[in-house]
């Protein structure tokens, strides 16, 4: 004989396999959502003047005057937020999480040529957080504004300007590759630094250059850090297609479906009588309504496998197994005790179905089911803390592709699963009154 939960559930899955309507919203709507969202290609660009901070993770392994000075100028951007690492992996670590746009290394033997546009300079690492593209090409416009500022900071300094002339010219000697009309160019541009650096006293330290490779013209070269490189797990170079992104979102839209459909499956049944007459049955009530728990959870889970199905045949990938798991275990059991409490919140089936459906858009909306979390105001942003979407979404992108371990995972569970755990208590508390 059955377990009367399971008896219960599996009578509440059947009834929304009837609901047509019912069954659009939870299978077909998040389908269109995630294709629809990996179409656009999540190319955001907004440039609201309330748009939050970028924070900007470095690791200065230069550590002289100049680096410094390029750190400063960056942080003086209004959009741009420069904090220390402790380390390289470090910082790796935080962007994934989403607590940081991107990691900056700097290298040593930065500072010598920093800021002169002339002489082949050490590549500064850069390593974007692949969700926040449009920010980062923000980013790198930054970068090179303030390598602009500290070329002009060079010239109000002439005396430092006569090592890298030096290097610089004993580059162009050596060099094969320039045209006479810019090799005599640049040695009248040369002549004139060490004119001016005449005018100061000559304590500047010899500057190293790679002789043979010419004068460059840039004011700073950059390399790609791939900020989900983990040598000890192997993990791809980079995100496999656009639906990596996009496919969280939806997930997050079928399983916000099933939770408005079970809410008002409640009231429903208690305005005709069902839940009354199931009372006449020897069934406890805490059965019924962890019957209804059991179902949404369960139907939630089939949806995030069909997801995950029609992502795999797109092209997504699944860096974890394991961790997707219980990123959908603890999201289907903390939305469907949301589900309880949402199904107290009238007294009517149309009452439940308006407040339920508005805390659903409003969930999203600030939870980064509609716009990314990086295109939000700083406000909504503070708010998005207490949407459990965002938790959501974070826990499946790091199952999927940010390359969580089972400590960054600890944080986005223990935080769904409080929230549903919260849902069943306030819920169970008011529906049993309600019998």
């Amino acid at each position: 004989m059955r377990h009367p939960l399971l008896v219960l559930a599996a009578k509440d899955i059947r009834l929304l396999l009837r609901d047509r309507m019912g069954l659009f919203f939870v299978v077909a709507f998040p389908i269109l959502m995630g294709v629809a969202f990996g179409l656009i290609g999540m190319g955001f660009s907004g440039d609201g003047s309330d748009r939050k901070e970028a924070t900007v993770l470095v690791v200065d392994g230069d550590e002289s005057p100049m680096s410094r000075r390029f750190l400063a100028h960056l942080d003086e951007a209004e959009d741009v937020a420069v904090r220390e690492a402790a380390d390289l992996e470090a910082a790796r670590k935080q962007v994934l999480a989403g607590k940081a746009l991107a990691v900056l290394e700097i290298p040593a033997g930065f500072g010598e040529t920093a800021g002169v546009f002339w002489v082949e300079k050490p590549a500064v690492g850069l390593g974007v957080d692949p969700s926040r593209r449009a920010e980062g090409a923000m980013l790198e416009g930054r970068l090179m504004e303030a390598a602009g500022r500290l070329m002009q900071d060079r010239f109000r300094d002439p005396k430092s300007l006569r090592a890298v002339s030096d290097t610089a010219r004993r580059q162009l000697a050596e060099s094969t590759k320039i045209p006479e009309s810019t090799r005599w160019a640049l040695e009248a541009l040369f002549q004139s630094l060490d004119d001016l650096a005449d005018a100061t006293p000559d304590d500047a330290e010899e500057a190293t250059g790679d002789a043979g490779s010419g004068p460059t013209m840039e004011l700073l070269r950059l390399k790609t850090i791939d900020v989900r490189e983990r040598a000890k797990r192997g993990v791809e170079s980079k995100l496999r297609s656009r639906w990596d992104i996009s496919f969280p979102a939806a997930i997050l839209w079928g399983i916000l479906s099933c939770m408005g459909s079970f809410a008002v499956s409640i009231v429903k049944e208690k305005q005709s009588g069902t839940l009354f007459r199931l009372r006449a049955a020897p069934i406890r009530p805490e059965h019924i309504l962890l019957g209804k728990g059991l179902a949404c959870t369960l139907t939630a889970l089939g949806v995030i496998a069909l997801m995950m199905g029609l992502g795999a045949v797109l092209g997504i990938q699944l860096q974890s197994p394991g961790l997707l798991l219980l990123a959908a275990l603890c999201t289907a059991f903390g939305f469907s005790g949301l589900m309880m409490l949402m199904s107290v919140l009238g007294k009517t089936e149309q009452a439940v179905a308006g407040a339920g459906w508005a805390l659903i858009v409003t969930m999203a909306m600030f939870g980064g089911g509609m716009i990314p979390l990086a295109f939000m105001p700083s406000f909504m942003v503070k708010i998005s803390h207490f949407s459990p979407v965002k938790w959501g979404i974070l826990a499946f992108e790091g199952a999927i592709w940010r390359g969580f371990d089972l400590t960054d995972m600890l944080l986005p569970c223990a935080v769904l699963l409080g929230m549903g755990l919260t849902g069943y208590v306030l819920g169970f508390t008011k529906l049993r009154r309600s019998f």
